[in-house]
């Protein structure tokens, strides 16, 4: 007989961050991604130089065409082994319906992006729905003797994890299969704790280092959020498959808790030295702006002094992602250096 449960937040699945998740894992692991991905690509790009990343500029165009979708839209600029600068437009589609106008949207984002900027852009298709036999690819009009036809390279994930990623270790593939069980267990609760849990046990048999399972484990944490009762329960067969194990690595639930008492604002207690009352205003400022902080970058907030917060705060207001903020610290190390 079901136990009733202590509160709303046991009986409601808190909403998945799958934006979130691979906007991470871009920002992170942007070489890993694309060499999984559009390898044919990969092989062209000179990744001795430092990809620039452009997110301001793939906002004006996503602001100027109407549509707030809720997507994964990156810009990036590359290197290419030739000596050539090229800018790519990384289209995430996380999505599990079919868009009949999806193709045109994807033309008219890059259509925008080339007009505005002047410049050849590269718009590549990540397609993370559940639907087999859709794969939009391309974009065609023709009529009275006009022609405009562009076609996308696509990374369809159902198709891979079905066949050149079935033995993939990579992070690209931990988060892919995280995206497509989430989405399979959407609604139905023991399903998903069920597939977290082996995903995240699977962890352990691939000899990764501690470091190495605790960031796969955070990615695949924000795809498949769990039930409260159902987490609390996760979190505690996963203590103690690590005491059976003999590996505390996800003792980073340790880790994963303090992560998710910054999120709640619990930084007055356990931080209350590092954190006055402007820096807990900052934060949540930044959060709200720039979405769910990952821990190397509320670390850089903890550093800076009162005049770098001071200038933080201002810039904020122009913010509209995380990779604005990361810009920002680039920005602001390269004048200290000078």
């Amino acid at each position: 007989m079901p136990q009733p449960h202590e509160d709303s937040s046991a009986s409601e699945t808190p909403e998945s961050d799958y934006d979130g998740a691979w906007k991470e894992l871009l920002r992170s692991h942007l070489r890993e991604s694309v060499e999984n991905c559009f390898p044919a690509l990969a092989e062209l790009i000179d990744w001795n130089f430092e990809p620039e990343w452009l997110d301001k500029e793939i906002s004006q165009i996503v602001g100027q065409s109407g549509h707030k979708n809720r997507e994964v839209d990156v810009l990036f600029k590359v290197r290419l082994r030739n000596g050539h600068d090229q800018w790519i437009l990384c289209h995430l589609e996380i999505q599990t319906s079919y868009e009949a106008d999806f193709a045109f949207r994807l033309d008219l984002y890059h259509s925008g992006l080339k007009w505005m900027f002047r410049q050849e852009i590269l718009t590549l298709v990540i397609l993370a729905d559940l639907r087999p036999s859709w794969r939009p690819n391309e974009h065609r009009f023709e009529l009275g003797g006009f022609l405009s036809h562009r076609r996308f390279p696509v990374c369809k994930i159902l198709d891979r994890l079905a066949s050149d990623w079935v033995n993939n270790v990579s992070l690209v593939a931990h988060v892919a299969k995280a995206q497509i069980e989430a989405l399979r267990t959407s609604g139905d609760p023991e399903s998903r704790f069920n597939a977290k849990t082996q995903l995240v046990r699977n962890l352990y048999t691939l000899g990764y280092s501690s470091d190495r399972i605790r960031e796969v484990f955070r990615l695949i944490d924000w795809m498949m959020r769990l039930r409260g009762d159902l987490d609390r329960r996760f979190k505690q067969d996963l203590v103690a498959y690590e005491e059976e194990l003999r590996m505390p690595y996800v003792t980073s639930i340790e880790r994963l808790a303090k992560e998710e008492g910054r999120e709640e604002g619990r930084e007055e207690g356990r931080e209350e030295g590092l954190l006055d009352g402007s820096n807990r205003l900052l934060l949540l400022q930044l959060r709200r702006v720039c979405g769910p902080l990952p821990e190397d970058v509320t670390d850089k907030i903890h550093q800076l002094s009162l005049e770098e917060r001071d200038g933080l705060g201002e810039a904020l207001l122009n913010f509209e992602s995380l990779g604005d903020l990361r810009n920002w610290f680039q920005a602001t190390a390269k004048l200290s250096s000078d």
